[in-house]
Protein backbone atom coordinates (compact mmCIF):
# COMPACT_ATOMS: atom_id res chain seq x y z
CA UNK A 1 0.00 0.00 0.00
CA UNK A 2 2.64 2.12 0.73
CA UNK A 3 4.60 1.32 -2.61
CA UNK A 4 0.72 2.31 -4.05
CA UNK A 5 1.09 5.66 -2.81
CA UNK A 6 4.57 6.62 -3.61
CA UNK A 7 4.00 5.21 -7.33
CA UNK A 8 0.38 7.47 -7.43
CA UNK A 9 2.15 10.11 -5.56
CA UNK A 10 5.18 10.22 -8.83
CA UNK A 11 2.43 9.89 -10.94
CA UNK A 12 0.99 13.09 -10.06
CA UNK A 13 4.11 15.16 -9.79
CA UNK A 14 5.39 14.32 -13.20
CA UNK A 15 1.45 14.77 -14.57
CA UNK A 16 1.52 18.56 -12.74
CA UNK A 17 4.87 19.24 -13.82
CA UNK A 18 4.20 18.81 -17.83
CA UNK A 19 1.65 21.37 -18.56
CA UNK A 20 4.54 23.69 -16.67
CA UNK A 21 6.83 22.97 -20.48
CA UNK A 22 5.98 25.44 -22.40
CA UNK A 23 4.84 24.31 -26.45
CA UNK A 24 6.81 26.65 -28.66
CA UNK A 25 5.14 27.89 -31.94
CA UNK A 26 6.82 29.27 -34.83
CA UNK A 27 5.10 30.76 -37.75
CA UNK A 28 6.70 30.04 -41.51
CA UNK A 29 8.81 32.37 -42.84
CA UNK A 30 8.31 34.09 -46.59
CA UNK A 31 8.93 36.87 -48.38
CA UNK A 32 7.17 39.76 -49.74
CA UNK A 33 9.39 41.10 -52.82
CA UNK A 34 8.97 44.07 -55.14
CA UNK A 35 10.86 44.85 -58.96
CA UNK A 36 12.73 48.08 -59.34
CA UNK A 37 11.81 49.58 -62.64
CA UNK A 38 12.91 52.27 -64.68
CA UNK A 39 10.77 54.44 -67.03
CA UNK A 40 10.28 58.11 -68.14
CA UNK A 41 8.07 60.48 -67.40
CA UNK A 42 4.59 59.94 -69.12
CA UNK A 43 5.70 56.29 -69.44
CA UNK A 44 3.64 53.78 -67.96
CA UNK A 45 5.41 51.32 -65.53
CA UNK A 46 5.28 47.75 -64.34
CA UNK A 47 5.92 46.76 -60.66
CA UNK A 48 6.35 42.77 -59.85
CA UNK A 49 4.56 42.24 -56.68
CA UNK A 50 5.91 38.01 -55.22
CA UNK A 51 4.45 36.99 -51.50
CA UNK A 52 7.37 33.85 -51.21
CA UNK A 53 6.73 30.86 -48.65
CA UNK A 54 9.71 28.55 -47.35
CA UNK A 55 8.26 26.04 -50.02
CA UNK A 56 5.12 25.17 -48.22
CA UNK A 57 1.42 25.70 -50.30
CA UNK A 58 0.83 29.52 -50.01
CA UNK A 59 -3.06 30.16 -48.81
CA UNK A 60 -4.11 33.96 -48.70
CA UNK A 61 -2.44 37.22 -48.76
CA UNK A 62 -3.74 40.96 -48.32
CA UNK A 63 -1.20 43.81 -49.06
CA UNK A 64 -1.79 47.59 -48.20
CA UNK A 65 0.97 49.83 -50.20
CA UNK A 66 1.69 53.14 -50.83
CA UNK A 67 3.06 55.38 -53.04
CA UNK A 68 3.32 58.90 -54.22
CA UNK A 69 0.59 60.50 -56.02
CA UNK A 70 2.30 62.98 -57.29
CA UNK A 71 5.34 60.58 -58.63
CA UNK A 72 2.93 58.31 -59.90
CA UNK A 73 -0.53 57.34 -61.47
CA UNK A 74 -1.99 54.25 -60.88
CA UNK A 75 -3.41 52.49 -64.16
CA UNK A 76 -4.22 49.01 -63.57
CA UNK A 77 -6.80 48.28 -60.58
CA UNK A 78 -8.16 50.27 -58.06
CA UNK A 79 -6.82 52.60 -55.67
CA UNK A 80 -8.59 54.82 -53.28
CA UNK A 81 -7.24 58.26 -54.81
CA UNK A 82 -4.95 58.77 -51.75
CA UNK A 83 -1.85 56.78 -52.40
CA UNK A 84 -3.40 53.42 -51.11
CA UNK A 85 -3.20 49.99 -52.98
CA UNK A 86 -4.43 46.38 -51.52
CA UNK A 87 -3.75 43.39 -53.15
CA UNK A 88 -5.56 40.34 -52.28
CA UNK A 89 -4.58 37.19 -53.66
CA UNK A 90 -5.10 33.37 -52.76
CA UNK A 91 -3.34 30.16 -53.67
CA UNK A 92 -5.27 26.87 -55.11
CA UNK A 93 -2.81 24.51 -52.66
CA UNK A 94 -0.32 23.86 -55.56
CA UNK A 95 1.68 27.01 -55.67
CA UNK A 96 4.23 27.85 -53.34
CA UNK A 97 4.09 32.26 -54.49
CA UNK A 98 1.70 34.57 -55.08
CA UNK A 99 2.48 37.10 -58.17
CA UNK A 100 0.95 40.18 -59.25
CA UNK A 101 1.79 43.06 -62.05
CA UNK A 102 0.75 47.08 -60.69
CA UNK A 103 1.04 49.41 -63.54
CA UNK A 104 1.47 53.16 -62.81
CA UNK A 105 2.10 55.97 -65.20
CA UNK A 106 5.55 57.93 -64.66
CA UNK A 107 4.01 62.01 -63.60
CA UNK A 108 7.54 63.18 -62.62
CA UNK A 109 11.26 62.68 -62.87
CA UNK A 110 13.36 61.48 -59.34
CA UNK A 111 12.97 58.19 -57.19
CA UNK A 112 9.97 56.95 -55.57
CA UNK A 113 8.78 54.16 -53.53
CA UNK A 114 6.02 51.92 -53.02
CA UNK A 115 5.94 50.63 -49.59
CA UNK A 116 4.11 48.54 -47.35
CA UNK A 117 2.15 49.31 -45.18
CA UNK A 118 0.44 46.41 -43.68
CA UNK A 119 0.41 42.40 -44.81
CA UNK A 120 -1.17 39.82 -43.54
CA UNK A 121 -0.42 36.01 -45.38
CA UNK A 122 -1.16 32.55 -44.80
CA UNK A 123 -0.19 28.99 -45.61
CA UNK A 124 -2.63 27.23 -47.38
CA UNK A 125 -3.36 25.07 -44.40
CA UNK A 126 -4.12 28.36 -42.79
CA UNK A 127 -0.54 28.75 -40.47
CA UNK A 128 0.33 32.48 -40.34
CA UNK A 129 2.88 33.00 -42.46
CA UNK A 130 5.56 35.79 -40.91
CA UNK A 131 6.63 37.76 -44.23
CA UNK A 132 9.96 39.97 -44.75
CA UNK A 133 8.71 42.60 -46.48
CA UNK A 134 10.47 44.58 -49.49
CA UNK A 135 9.63 47.71 -51.14
CA UNK A 136 10.07 49.07 -54.79
CA UNK A 137 12.14 51.95 -55.54
CA UNK A 138 11.02 53.28 -58.95
CA UNK A 139 13.46 55.42 -60.90
CA UNK A 140 11.81 57.88 -63.52
CA UNK A 141 14.07 59.88 -65.83
CA UNK A 142 13.04 62.84 -67.85
CA UNK A 143 10.36 61.94 -70.65
CA UNK A 144 12.16 61.91 -74.29
CA UNK A 145 11.36 65.16 -74.75
CA UNK A 146 13.05 66.36 -71.77
CA UNK A 147 10.16 67.16 -69.87
CA UNK A 148 10.05 66.33 -65.99
CA UNK A 149 6.52 66.56 -65.47
CA UNK A 150 2.98 65.84 -66.60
Amino acid sequence: MKMMKKAAAMILSVCLTVPMFGTIVSAAQGQLMFSDPETKVGATVDVSLVVKTGGDAIGDADITMSYDTSALEFVSGEADGSGNLTYSGSGTGSENELRTTLQFKALKAGDTTISVQSSKAYLYNDETLTLTEGSSAVTVAAGDDGSTEI
